[in-house]
């Protein structure tokens, strides 16, 4: 039997097939080593980039409530015109004159203490001091007189509105008469600061007043030069207890 061949042209068929598989792997194998490593996925609690550098934008609170914190109050200063509330700035927070809006004084005495008073009726005796209502707050009251019908009016009396002080700071604000006056010094400390009059009341204590020639006129025509300091004591051990400002009057 004759023995079979192949064809000569299978070989090259074969050869060349090869060749072509051969640098198919090599270029799969090279595309691979080029091909760059998986980023690793942020651990819990890793900030992302965005997130980050937003953190670090972002202004810190101190920062931010240094910009916007307004002033609060810090005194209360008292004196021949009325009072007034400075902040912790040095600025002034409300200024009130002794005849003015009774509702703005208390809306910006609340304020500044940071309460609400207690409120009740003190009564005048219906011809020199009208009733009053007094505002309270611990070492602070501001006494406003309440109108009567056909009665007098606000501009008609001599004292329509006074403050007494009985501490030293309400609620951490500073509470200033004038003459380096305060709650707690002793009557030899206050003769001392020159008051216009001392008077002996019934009960045995010294009272005191200064500024008394801050009012013009009588009492029947109510004009005013300002309120004067009137300073209280204990009758017991003679230190201050109350600074009350309002009109000097003889009567």
């Amino acid at each position: 039997m004759a023995e079979s061949r192949r064809p000569r042209n299978l070989i090259p068929l074969l050869t060349l097939a090869g060749v072509l598989a051969i640098a198919v792997v090599v270029a799969i194998v090279l595309m691979l080593n080029r091909m760059p490593a998986p980023a690793a996925a942020p651990g819990a609690g890793s900030p992302s980039p965005e997130a980050s550098g937003a953190s670090e934008a972002a202004p810190t609170p101190t920062e931010t409530e240094a910009e916007t914190e307004a002033p609060t109050a810090s005194e209360v200063v008292l004196g021949a015109d009325g009072f007034t509330i400075v902040a912790d700035d040095g600025s002034e927070l409300y200024a009130y004159e002794w005849r003015g809006d009774a509702d703005a004084a208390v809306a910006a005495l609340t304020e500044a203490f940071g309460a609400e008073p207690s409120e009740s009726i003190y009564e005048g005796d219906g011809t020199h001091f009208p009733d009053y209502t007094s505002y309270t707050w611990d070492g602070f009251t501001y006494f406003d007189m309440i109108p009567t019908e056909g009665g007098k009016s606000r501009d008609e009396y001599f004292v329509p509105s006074y403050v007494t002080v009985t501490g030293a700071d309400v609620s951490g604000v500073a509470v200033t008469p004038e003459f380096d006056l305060a709650i707690g010094l002793t009557a030899d400390e206050v003769r001392a600061l020159g008051p216009d009059r001392e008077v002996e009341m019934s009960d045995g204590e010294p009272r005191f007043f200064f500024a008394i020639d801050r009012i013009n006129g009588t009492q029947g025509d109510a004009e005013l030069d300002g309120y004067s300091p009137w300073v209280n004591t204990d009758p017991v051990d003679e230190t201050v207890v109350s600074i009350t400002y309002r009109p000097w009057s003889d009567l």
